[in-house]
């Protein structure tokens, strides 16, 4: 009975993170609209995923990040059209590979800082508790950063879009674009993880943490 509990207390836990996510993510989009219009913000929108991640741990952070990808898609999904293309694998594929990258990876690779989840908890020094906050912090942002970069360099290259003078037909530019929003947005998360961490370590450790401990 106590597990089930705890299963469902997790469950609950990932759906509200993950609405909060997303929800982060569509206002973060639509004030930075006009500055990025291939898509792309700079705020909070990695932050409920890294939560939920050392809260809970690696799967319910990838769980947590797959399912704001779903939501993002269900609100829909803009990709460059398959007749873009010159490679025919790419014509009847890139649609289908734009979208693992930008959306489904994109965010569940984010749940990869909970990798760090159980030594941050173990940590018994500040000091080491902001390393590893720090540590998948990074992985995580960087991981979602290196999704857009790849999309961006194998499909957007040669739509005509310019950023900072820089024209779409090298990969200098998805990595310049991309790195605009994405590098802000892990240092922004980082730094309110490394606080969370600091001073409001509730948030990161759940009232059953001595039951999680034991069920892992």
């Amino acid at each position: 009975m106590k597990k089930n509990k705890l299963t469902i207390r997790v469950a609950t836990e990932i759906a509200i993170f993950a609405a909060i996510a997303f929800a982060l993510d569509a206002i973060q989009g639509g004030i930075f609209k006009g500055v990025f219009p291939s898509g792309g913000s700079i705020g909070f929108g990695m932050l409920p995923i890294l939560v939920i991640a050392y809260r809970r741990g690696f799967v319910p952070g990838i769980i947590c990040g797959f399912i704001v990808s779903f939501i993002q898609m269900l609100g829909g999904i803009y990709v460059i059209n398959g007749s873009s293309f010159d490679n025919s694998f790419l014509q009847v594929m890139g649609p289908f590979l734009q979208i693992i990258l930008d959306y489904i990876l994109a965010y569940t690779v984010v749940g990869f800082a909970g990798i760090f989840s159980k030594s941050f908890k173990a940590a018994n020094s500040k000091g080491k508790k902001v390393g590893y906050i720090l540590l998948g912090s990074i992985l995580g942002g960087f991981l979602k950063y290196a999704c857009h970069v790849i999309s961006g360099g194998l499909f957007w290259l040669n739509s005509g879009a310019k950023f900072w003078g820089i024209a779409d037909d090298s990969w200098i530019y998805s990595f310049v674009y991309n790195g605009a929003y994405c590098i802000p947005n892990i240092i922004i998360c980082g730094a309110v993880m490394v606080i969370f961490a600091l001073y409001y370590d509730k948030v990161l450790f759940p009232a059953d943490i001595s039951e999680v401990t034991k069920e892992d």
